[in-house]
């Protein structure tokens, strides 16, 4: 799984800011970040790059304020699947 959700984010953050981010950081990544009110989604080459973003960015690196937490993106019906298991 390659897709990444990206959360606590700042209403002020754009996606300009997650590139640059990306960029100093060397983190590579696939497509566009689409953004949301204080959240948003972005793919990774692969699961290496994706489990090294994690590793990078959750609750460590900060953006307007706010600590950004980074995970592997869950479906929405899987979701609901699992919190019934």
């Amino acid at each position: 799984m390659n897709k990444l959700y990206i959360g606590n984010l700042n209403e002020k953050v754009t996606a300009e800011d997650l590139v640059k981010t990306f960029d100093d950081y060397k983190i590579p990544y696939s497509g566009q970040f689409l953004m949301k009110t204080g959240y948003a989604f972005v793919d990774c080459p692969d699961d290496q790059w994706a489990m090294k973003a994690i590793e990078t960015f959750s609750g460590k690196v900060e953006l307007h304020g706010k600590r950004i937490e980074v995970e592997h993106s869950v479906p929405k019906k899987q979701r609901y699947l699992l919190s019934f298991e």
